[in-house]
């Protein structure tokens, strides 16, 4: 194999290695969570907050009413029980049993109130965890798929670089000068094939002389893009 031959075996491996290294780096942006995920994170997050709240609220309408009711009996109790016989403190009494009433309605009003919310805020609360719940299942599948691939990526990475190593040993200190200064100056292509007496990175025609010292095995650049050609 001359060194044409090897050194275009060595961009190849050198593109694989290229290709792999920047797939591999997608992979691992990819593991982050996903944007949608923490949308709806956030929204699960806010109904099961708004539930809580409602409920609360509930709770203490509950046992405000049921401190109201207690008093109320006990007002009511002492006001027919015959044991008051003072005019003044009877109506002080009645007038308590009225503000009670009319706030027991204004409770049962609010409570009726809170009852709809707290209903509201669970069909909310369910329906965001469920969408959370699906978001998630397709993410941790996702990350499942990620992993694999990222492994692969990495071993066969390995595996190229150590490829790379060897092949490296059949390429002359002159060749491999040549390559790396070819990928300098025009990034990361440095070697192409030419066909039909055209470069492959550039598509100009190649003057005669050089096809025939391409075709003849030698080490030659094209004039227009400094790339290495190798014979197709």
């Amino acid at each position: 194999m001359s060194q044409v031959d090897l050194l275009y075996r060595l961009q190849q491996i050198d593109d694989e290695i290229r290709a792999g290294k920047k797939r591999l780096s997608q992979v691992i942006r990819s593991q982050r969570e996903t944007e949608e995920l923490l949308v709806a994170r956030k929204l699960a997050e806010s109904a099961a907050a708004e539930l809580h709240e409602h409920r609360a609220t509930q709770t203490s309408l509950n046992l405000e009413l049921k401190s109201l009711n207690s008093k109320a009996q006990r007002s009511e109790q002492r006001l027919y029980s015959g044991t008051v016989k003072n005019p003044k403190e009877l109506e002080d009494l009645q007038h308590e049993l009225e503000s009670l009433t009319r706030r027991r309605t204004t409770l049962e009003d609010e409570l009726l109130e809170a009852m709809i919310l707290v209903e509201e805020a669970q069909e909310e609360d369910e329906s965001a965890q469920a969408a959370l719940s699906e978001v998630e299942t397709t993410w941790n599948q996702d990350q499942i798929d990620l992993k694999q691939e990222q492994d692969e990526l990495v071993a066969r990475i390995n595996e190229l670089m150590v490829l790379r190593k060897k092949h490296l040993e059949l390429i002359s200190p002159e060749s491999l000068t040549q390559y790396e200064a070819a990928l300098r100056r025009v990034g990361s292509t440095a070697v192409v094939l030419m066909k039909n007496n055209r470069c492959r990175g550039c598509l100009v025609t190649v003057p005669a002389n050089l096809v025939k010292a391409v075709d003849e095995g030698q080490l030659v650049q094209c004039d227009s893009c400094s790339r290495i050609l190798c014979p197709a």
